[in-house]
């Protein structure tokens, strides 16, 4: 039995290929980028108003001291998304302009500012202006905000509705991404049934499978295949005969140990498997084992307990994922301090369900009065795992903790 330190250098020693695809950046919710994004255009496009005003062209106001400027106001008025209206000041003979427009709308070609409408001063379609008006002024600038040719967003940056939406600001449809990793998930037990199944006595419903396949969407993955096998060596080695042509991750549920029933083992070498390791010094979960199909094909080996199952998808397989897309987990972990006393009695790594919350600015931690590998109560109120180090003698209030939140 290895260190909790140690399985994780296995783990993440362990390369898996990610192929890139292109998709629409509408599909792109929480799909991660596998190169940088450069921005093809410049934001904004064009120089255009910040306010609903009138344009002018600041040279004619510089001159102003005592007397005032009566500039025509032209019967046209420049809207949002008019590419049509382009009026342009001429320097010498002609009439001196100002031109109606609305916020967004593109100065017209030799105007530069903008007078807001509140601050007009309006007589017989004249605006009077009296004093000098800053170039610029109520004006965003070509490119001001975004130059055509610099990086927008970083490769391996999961995609959010806010950067998804500065991307198709910037005239950008398709990105490449990292392939979504197909994995499958086989739970193993004669008591466990899918839910197109009626419930009977000594049955269950196939949670672990559930829980999996929902954490795995949630985390960058697709499941091609969510089984449920029946305690029997060549039932379970010939679906995981079939998840070997198409997945890269293959996780268990149950059957991990030593029983008469745990067929999990030796189903998998007969498809190639190798094991790496074969139980961790850690609580819940201690049954967990990791190895290789082919060399190549990671597979969890997961217990059974619905705690300890969730326990190592958060600790193990998340950043396992994670890494090979080069993110940060969404597990963060920070400090907390106790709201409890806990006794540990043993010498492993310990991993607590739990509630962090906030008063005054710190956060805390307490844990549930029951708590155990099968207490799946804890699923309905839980937000953060403690991590407990080996060499602990258990949690003293107002201790300093690790929580990992969820």
């Amino acid at each position: 039995m290895i260190s909790f330190d140690e399985s994780l250098d296995i783990i993440n020693s362990t390369n898996t290929s990610l192929k890139a695809e292109k998709i629409s950046v509408v599909n792109a919710m929480d799909r991660v980028l596998c190169d940088d994004v450069i921005s093809g255009v410049d934001y904004p496009a064009c120089d255009n108003s910040a306010m609903d005003g009138y344009a002018v062209n600041s040279d004619l106001t510089k001159k102003i001291n005592s007397s005032q400027l009566r500039l025509t106001i032209h019967k046209k008025v420049v809207y949002a998304g008019d590419t049509s209206v382009n009026y342009k000041y001429k320097k010498s003979g002609g009439e001196n302009y100002a031109v109606r427009i609305m916020t967004g709308g593109y100065m017209p070609e030799t105007f530069d500012a903008v007078i807001p409408i509140e601050d007009a001063v309006v007589e017989s379609n004249n605006l009077i202006v009296s004093s000098p008006v800053k170039p610029g002024k109520n004006v965003r600038n070509r490119g001001e905000v975004i130059e055509k040719g610099e990086v927008i967003l970083k490769k391996n940056t999961r995609l959010t509705p806010e950067n998804i939406s500065l991307l198709i600001s910037c005239s950008i449809t398709k990105i490449k991404v990292y392939e979504k990793i197909p994995v499958s998930v086989i739970s193993t037990g004669n008591e466990i049934i899918g839910l197109d199944k009626k419930p009977a006595y000594g049955k269950i419903y196939n949670s672990n499978g559930i829980l999996a396949e929902n954490f795995l969407i949630q985390n960058g993955c697709t499941v091609v295949n969510n089984a449920v096998c029946r305690d029997n060596l060549e039932e379970i080695a010939e679906v995981l005969s079939q998840a070997v042509k198409t997945s890269k991750i293959i996780i268990t549920s149950a059957g991990a140990s030593f029983g008469d029933k745990d067929f999990t083992e030796k189903a998998l070498e007969a498809v190639g498997f190798k094991i790496k390791f074969r139980q961790v010094a850690i609580k819940p979960a201690k049954p967990f084992s990791f190895g290789l199909i082919n060399k190549k094909i990671p597979v969890f080996m997961l217990p059974g307990n619905p705690v300890a199952f969730y326990t190592c998808l958060a600790v193990y397989v998340k950043p396992f994922i994670n890494g090979h897309i080069k993110i940060n987990s969404r597990m963060r972990a920070i400090k907390s301090v106790s709201s409890f006393e806990y006794i540990k009695k043993n010498k492993r790594r310990e991993f607590i369900p739990a509630n962090t919350f906030y008063k005054d600015g710190t956060a805390y931690s307490e844990i549930f009065e029951k708590s155990g590998p099968a207490t799946i109560n804890v699923f309905g109120v839980m937000n953060s795992i403690i991590s407990v180090p080996e060499d602990a003698d258990g949690v003293h209030k107002g201790e300093l903790l690790d929580a990992y939140l969820i």
